[in-house]
């Protein structure tokens, strides 16, 4: 077992990275050491709840999440959300349940139309739409959220073209930044969500 900080990563006998989908291994054997050099130099950085309780998921935030969570002149802490953010993410990490309800509109977390593929978001909705958190999965339970966005940049997707405008610049920034920190690394892929969040998790198509 390889541990960084937090964050866990399990290896087999021979130093290398073991995936139970064999499949998959090479993606993993390459990802697993880039997010330890990313966080050794300080691109990213493993977000650790203020809590006792141990930590079941990952969760990783990228220089601009970080000043987007931490700056006083961001919109996160202007609007004065960033309790309900962290309250997300916490939530997140601790392995809380990840829901839909049968309209999805109270879905915590969701995989955005592609294109770009591959593009996720945690929806900050409690006790309203607060934020929507950009990132894409490492593998499973292991997220890298790349930007947050307030409720007053993307709002609900409709027909418009200046409301798609806005969705489609913000997942495209989200694709650039994940290009940048893994060249050549596409991200986790799967067909359930269960494959991508392995527990405590509901049954919902995605």
């Amino acid at each position: 077992m390889l541990v960084y900080g937090s964050f866990s990563f399990r290896m087999s006998r021979n130093d290398s990275p073991l995936l139970v989908d064999p499949r998959r291994t090479l993606t993993y054997m390459s990802i697993a050491p880039s997010i330890m050099a990313l966080v050794a130099s300080g691109k990213l950085r493993g977000y650790q709840p203020r809590s006792r309780l141990p930590a079941k998921r990952r969760l990783f935030l990228t220089e601009s999440a970080v000043k987007d969570l931490e700056d006083r002149n961001s919109a996160t802490n202007i609007l004065d959300v960033r309790g309900f953010i962290e309250g997300a993410m916490a939530r997140w990490v601790q392995g809380q349940r990840v829901f839909a309800d049968d309209k999805g509109k109270a879905r915590f977390l969701k995989r955005l139309d592609p294109p770009p593929p591959e593009i996720w978001e945690i929806r900050v909705t409690e006790p309203r739409v607060q934020a929507r958190l950009f990132g894409r999965f490492a593998e499973p339970d292991t997220l890298i959220l790349s930007k947050f966005h307030s409720r007053q940049v993307l709002r609900d997707k409709k027909k418009s073209s200046a409301q798609d405008s806005e969705w489609q610049t913000a997942m495209a920034q989200c694709e650039s930044t994940w290009n940048g920190l893994f060249p050549g690394i596409a991200p986790f892929s799967g067909t359930t969500i269960h494959e991508y969040v392995t527990e405590n998790c509901d049954d919902f198509p995605i």
